[in-house]
């Protein structure tokens, strides 16, 4: 079977705001999820998690693959050894949106249904307190795909 690299669209325009008041009717929005990802043909290799972001203040921003629900409530530091996909959003602090790729390894996407979550948390990590507030736009997933 051959392979050839696919490109998934998470969100292909538009950006989406994290942090205090960024949320419905003002409330936080700390957690964005993007569900029901189905990957046609996909094949089980490495695959590349592409996303634009800007005014990111803080190191402690985390991106999951597939993690269950309670991440809402947990650290970088408790979510980093698990065994879904955990990786730290890179700093940028400037209002220029600057492109990111994170290299997915095998074994941590599958052919449907993968939610891509996408975390604000505070400078020691946890969801506490003032938490960073930043933007994310132009989201893609390149995967091998069968052909």
């Amino acid at each position: 079977m051959l392979a050839g690299l696919t490109f998934q669209s998470i969100l292909a325009t538009g950006s989406q705001e994290l942090g205090d008041g960024k949320g419905p009717d003002g409330a936080g929005l700390f957690d964005l999820f993007f569900d029901n990802i189905d990957l046609p043909g996909f094949v089980d290799r490495p695959a590349l998690l592409l996303l634009a972001t800007k005014n990111v203040h803080l190191d402690m921003n985390f991106i999951t693959i597939n993690a269950p629900r309670t991440v809402t409530t947990q650290s970088y530091e408790q979510t980093k050894d698990q065994d879904w996909f955990v990786w730290r959003i890179l700093p940028n602090p400037s209002d220029t949106w600057i492109l990111q790729t994170h290299l997915i390894p095998s074994g941590k996407l599958g052919t449907t249904r993968n939610t891509i979550g996408i975390h604000t948390r505070n400078e020691q990590g946890r969801q506490a307190r003032v938490r960073d507030a930043f933007s994310v736009a132009r989201i893609f997933l390149m995967y091998h795909g069968s052909q």
